[in-house]
């Protein structure tokens, strides 16, 4: 019996998971697409979408039937609403299938690599992070836990984000530099030096422009 597989937000991020996840015939093999979790109880899909609101992921009771991929793009905000979830013993699939990973990296639970991600080897991905697309991760690159990376960003050899950071698109992140935790980097910023937690960094080189 295939799996109900339930998208962890139904805004944009969520969309595009659907979006990726309904095209994808192999998929469709082992799980069917159930429905979103979103703490908006009015916000209107688009009518071409059969999938429902469900229901708020903070109050939410999982059964054993379901599995959960996030879909939120803020870190913060993804980990508060997963959390109740994970208290419940909520299982969490992890999907890499349309995008290029080495035979040593090392994804976690409930990771979504969007279509034409590289991922290089010897690279770690956290839990509950999403890499969009072409993106492309240098070798030994570390990615935390809570973590966005934004479409068309490139991560140099040995970079290492910590948990809960955020990377907008067309970032470029220079080889061994450290994005402490809960640190935003704007987009299409070029990163040379490292980041200290919790401030965002922004231009080419990035400076902090919020602490």
């Amino acid at each position: 019996m295939r799996k109900k597989l339930i998208i962890v937000g139904a805004g944009g991020l969520g969309r595009i998971v659907h979006d990726v996840l309904s095209h994808d015939a192999a998929f469709a093999e082992t799980f069917v697409l159930h429905g979103f979790l979103d703490t908006r109880a009015d916000l209107q899909l688009p009518a071409e979408m059969t999938c429902p609101l469900l229901g708020s992921p903070l109050t939410y009771r999982p059964q054993p039937d379901e599995v959960f991929i996030p879909a939120v793009g803020d870190p913060q905000w993804r980990r508060d609403l997963l959390a109740p979830l994970i208290a419940q013993g909520a299982a969490f699939h992890s999907y890499t299938r349309q995008a290029s990973v080495a035979a040593r990296a090392r994804i976690g639970t409930g990771v979504f690599l969007t279509p034409g991600a590289v991922v290089s080897t010897d690279c770690t991905i956290g839990d509950f992070s999403y890499v969009d697309t072409y993106v492309v991760l240098g070798h030994d690159v570390h990615i935390g836990e809570h973590c966005t990376v934004g479409a068309m960003s490139f991560l140099a050899g040995s970079v290492r984000v910590e948990d809960s950071v955020a990377i907008h698109p067309r970032a470029t992140i220079a080889k061994g530099v450290t994005i402490g935790h809960g640190a935003t980097v704007g987009i299409g910023s070029v990163v040379l030096k490292d980041v200290p937690a919790h401030v965002t960094v922004f231009g080419n080189p990035a400076r902090i422009i919020y602490a």
